[in-house]
């Protein structure tokens, strides 16, 4: 092989190389720029869905915070009402008994049902009839059932009006 060979050689072995090096260094920047453009659109659809949730968590935290004083605002009106009954009761009863000693322990067993009542107010009739509820004591007791059943029946509302429009939001 004569020198005139081997530099012909040897400039296409450079020749080759340097058409190998530049399509691999187009190769890469081609390649690069789809990595950082599917880098780009993943931030973009990232950010998109934190926005997302974001407005969602918004909206539900604005929707519990009105349920949330509507709650009690309907809370300050049942007290109120309570209150305006429990003051006329001495007013329409006599405070005779309605209730004795086994009925009252009937219903302390009963699930969920507690008649606390106070102390009678008469010691003979105390004397005579053991425990007893008077028609004023079972008719606080009916005012407070009332207030307690109103109450979980506006909770369980509120509850249920708020998943609703989380339901209907995700759909």
């Amino acid at each position: 092989m004569t020198p005139r060979d081997w530099m012909g050689d040897l400039l296409g072995l450079l020749v080759l190389l340097s058409g190998v090096g530049a399509c691999g260094w187009i190769g890469y920047q081609v390649g690069r720029s789809d990595v950082d453009e599917l880098r780009a659109q993943y931030a973009r659809e990232h950010a998109a869905a934190a926005e997302h949730a974001s407005r969602k968590l918004l909206a539900a935290t604005k929707r519990g915070d009105r349920l949330t004083l509507e709650l009690a605002a309907a809370q300050l009106d049942a007290n109120r009402l309570s209150q305006e009954v429990r003051d006329e009761i001495p007013r329409v009863t006599d405070d005779r008994a309605c209730l004795r000693e086994p009925a009252l322990r009937l219903l302390d067993s009963a699930t969920g049902l507690s008649v606390r009542l106070p102390a009678p107010a008469r010691v003979a009739d105390a004397a005579d009839a053991g425990r007893v509820a008077t028609d004023a004591d079972i008719s606080n007791w009916a005012v407070d059932a009332g207030a307690q059943y109103a109450e979980c029946a506006r909770r369980l509302a509120a509850l249920i009006d708020w998943h609703q429009a989380t339901h209907e939001e995700t759909q």
